[in-house]
């Protein structure tokens, strides 16, 4: 599959991103991709310091810091460090979001049915 087919595809509403928040996941619907999933990446997690973390070829954890290289204070947020520990990453604190792959440094939503399988596993 192209990029370009890649884009058409998912503009049409059936890719989605899962943010996990208040020991909820939520399952939000989006037509982005690039950098224009980064900025929706961002402002679901209300912060411009973001971090993401590749914890499969298939799977992306971003979560938001306080300053670069600063995490939030706190507990960790359950679902994000369930995830990131089955891929030796470390606990995660505060919201996070769960993208798609990573394809040449260009991120991409999950799929509906990948994003489904994911919240129920998380436990949302």
């Amino acid at each position: 599959m192209g990029l370009f087919s890649r884009r058409k595809e998912s503009s049409n509403g059936t890719h989605r991103l899962l943010l996990m928040k208040d020991g909820r996941v939520k399952n939000v619907p989006t037509s982005l991709f690039g950098m224009e999933l980064v900025h929706e990446v961002s402002r679901l997690l209300g912060s411009e310091h973001i971090r993401s973390t590749r914890i499969s070829d298939e799977l992306t954890l971003w979560h938001s810091e306080i300053a670069p290289g600063r995490p939030h204070p706190g507990a960790p947020n359950p679902a994000a460090s369930s995830l990131a520990a089955e891929h030796g990453s470390p606990p995660v604190t505060g919201p996070a979001v769960v993208t798609g792959e990573m394809l040449y440094g260009t991120p991409y939503p999950l799929d509906a049915d990948k994003a489904a399988q994911m919240t129920t596993r998380l436990g949302g």
